[in-house]
């Protein structure tokens, strides 16, 4: 046993020396390949023979190996992604910033004509500034331009949601029967959100890839706004002491816009969007409009277990809508409590339509807003009582659809009609013909000796979508004109996105809100607060980064420091304003005023903490 040991032990020693052995003998023969030795080649050109550096033997090696097989080509998605980063690198590399560029206006004439990061809507208004022929040395005439147009957008925008915008919806709201609520979160919210959706993904598909930083930080700025900065607009506006709201809507509301911007904070914080990503916001926004119609028709059903908000003051005004009214109900708009407006004469005309609800501030300035009114009046009809002249109705039918289709932002036939500017106008002008020939066949026909009612449900319908149409514009407008202002002063193009894009796309928010809160329904208004973010960032935001992962792949994404404190700013809202929040009854909130001035506090501190980590002041080593 002894010896049968030792034999067995020396076995395993000489194995184990044995592989020891052939592994340096293999580790020298790999050196040996790579340093440089005589070679003896056949006739054949084979290699026959090496001699190994430090092996001491010769071994045949084999042939070489093939040449690497060429790349397969690039996949249509491929080359969509590679142009698009090539267009965005080229953009980085040579940003429009003609603040920073040396010399006089000449040299930054020069850049905005030369830099493709200028091209667009902006380019003119940089022209403008820069390259206008009067020989000025100075941009304190073009910067005083500028800020007019900016007001005048501003005031545009506040007739386009309070006369026009806010009848149309008022009408469509009880036509739909929808209660206030439903009203805020469908018709309100799409209003609102509809025109930023459609900017985004016309952006996309014209070859544009957006920064998504700048992308994100709007859409969170203006989430942001509305729910801080309007939300306590429409608060001191409401008619009554204190604001009560059903706790289901409000809770439904407020939770699904805290998920939304945890979840966009956890997509932000992983690095990658993904395609799969967006499935989960467009899901909780149908589960959430879902919840909305059957508390709505729970509340149809039995409306009378709805407690009667009239009874929190003296002070409110009567409402747009009779929650449980139905079609054919005592007044001209199917149900509604609320007077239709009325002007001096039964079939009034342009003018007189589009004025009656100006105010003495309005009246002195008549020079400059009454042009504003009738040229939006060319255009959309005014929800109203009484009739409507017959021929202001025919040019209506061939003036919306053409402002419709030629303004700024809505080339729809475009694509139809190739880059010819000439060639998509005549088509603007065909279909716009179409519909004027449309309505004079109904109007000739259905009131050849009736009076044509100012408000119908074609009219309301077609103001609605003009209106939106109209609010879109002069946002567009009020941006650009800001974004002017903000080149020439060399802000930073995050912090503009986050701040003036914000500002901008916030305003119609805000006007509509304020003027439906005014008119007495300040639960609709509350609602949309929260149900426009909501849309904002579950429909808008998302279908943008849907169809961004579904043409070119997953998008890389790095985080800011500016974006995590608005997201965290929205939660603290949310939290705040739960905080705020008194029980009234078992189904209802009460909001007192305390709760705008917080509000308004709050967004200011955030966006001081945000302007802070832009300019590496806080949090400057992370």
């Amino acid at each position: 046993m002894t010896r049968a040991r030792r034999l067995a032990s020396t076995l395993a020693l000489a194995a184990v020396l044995a592989l020891a052995l052939l592994s340096r003998a293999d580790a020298a023969a790999t050196e040996g390949a790579r340093a440089p030795s005589e070679t003896a080649v056949g006739p054949e050109g084979r290699v026959s023979a090496r001699r190994l550096a430090g092996s001491g033997r010769w071994r045949e090696e084999a042939r070489p190996p093939p040449p690497a097989p060429p790349a397969p080509p690039m996949t249509s998605k491929e080359r969509l992604r590679a142009s698009f980063e090539a267009a965005r690198e080229e953009v980085e590399r040579r940003p429009c910033a003609p603040s920073g560029v040396d010399g006089g206006r000449a040299a930054k004439c020069a850049h905005v004509r030369q830099t493709e990061a200028c091209e667009g809507r902006l380019k003119t208004y940089l022209e403008y500034a820069y390259c206008d022929d009067a020989g000025s040395t100075t941009t304190v005439g073009p910067i005083v331009v500028l800020l007019l147009m900016a007001v005048g957008s501003t005031y545009a925008l506040a007739v386009a949601a309070g006369t026009f915008f806010v009848p149309a919806l008022e009408y469509v709201s009880t036509l739909m029967r929808l209660t206030p609520e439903a009203a805020g979160v469908t018709l309100l919210a799409l209003g609102n959100g509809a025109p930023d959706l459609y900017a985004q993904v016309s952006e996309i598909s014209e070859g544009v890839l957006p920064n998504l930083n700048v992308v994100i930080g709007s859409t969170l700025g203006s989430g942001f706004f509305i729910a801080t900065v309007v939300l306590g607009v429409v608060i001191l506006s409401a008619p009554n002491e204190h604001v009560v709201i059903n706790k289901d809507i409000l809770g439904a509301s407020i939770g699904l816009f805290a998920m939304a911007n945890i979840a966009l904070m956890l997509a932000m914080c992983l690095g990658k969007f993904k395609t799969w990503y967006t499935a989960f916001f467009f899901f909780a926004y149908a589960a959430y409009l879902s919840f909305m119609v059957v508390q709505d028709r729970s509340q149809e059903r039995a409306p009378k277990q709805r407690p009667d908000v009239e009874t929190a003051s003296d002070k409110r005004e009567e409402p747009l809508f009779d929650l449980a009214a139905a079609k054919g109900g005592p007044d001209d708009i199917k149900g509604s409590v609320r007077p239709m407006k009325t002007t001096s004469k039964d079939g009034d005309g342009i003018i007189a339509s589009c004025t009656a609800d100006m105010n003495v501030y309005e009246k002195r300035a008549s020079w400059i807003t009454i042009p504003i009114r009738v040229a939006m009046a060319y255009t959309m009809p005014v929800v109203r009582a009484g009739s409507m002249d017959k021929v202001y109705a025919i040019a209506l039918g061939f003036m919306g659809p053409l402002f419709f289709l030629c303004a700024p932002g809505n080339d729809f036939l475009s694509a139809l009609g190739g880059s010819d500017t000439m060639t998509t106008f005549v088509l603007n002008v065909l279909v716009s013909a179409l519909c004027c020939f449309g309505v004079s066949y109904v109007v000739s026909t259905q009131y050849k000796t009736a009076p044509l009612p100012a408000a119908t449900e074609f009219a309301s319908m077609f103001a609605f979508v003009q209106s939106i149409c109209w609010m879109h514009l002069m946002s567009d407008e009020l941006v650009l004109a800001l974004g002017a202002l903000s080149k020439i002063a060399g802000v930073d193009e995050e912090i503009f996105g986050v701040s003036f894009v914000a500002w901008g796309d916030g305003l119609g928010d805000l006007i509509a809100c304020r003027a439906v809160a005014k008119a007495g329904q300040v639960t609709m208004a509350v609602v949309a607060c929260f149900a426009g973010p909501v849309f904002n960032l579950l429909i808008g935001l998302a279908s943008s980064i849907a169809f961004l992962t579904y043409v070119i792949g997953d998008m890389p994404y790095r985080v800011k420091q500016g974006e995590l404190i608005l997201s965290i700013g929205c939660l603290f809202t949310v939290m705040f304003t739960i905080s705020q929040l008194v029980n009234k009854s078992p189904k209802e909130f009460e909001m007192k005023r305390t709760v705008a001035l917080a509000s308004f506090a709050t967004y200011g501190a955030f966006l001081i903490a945000y302007f802070l980590c832009e300019a590496r002041i806080l949090f400057a080593q992370a």
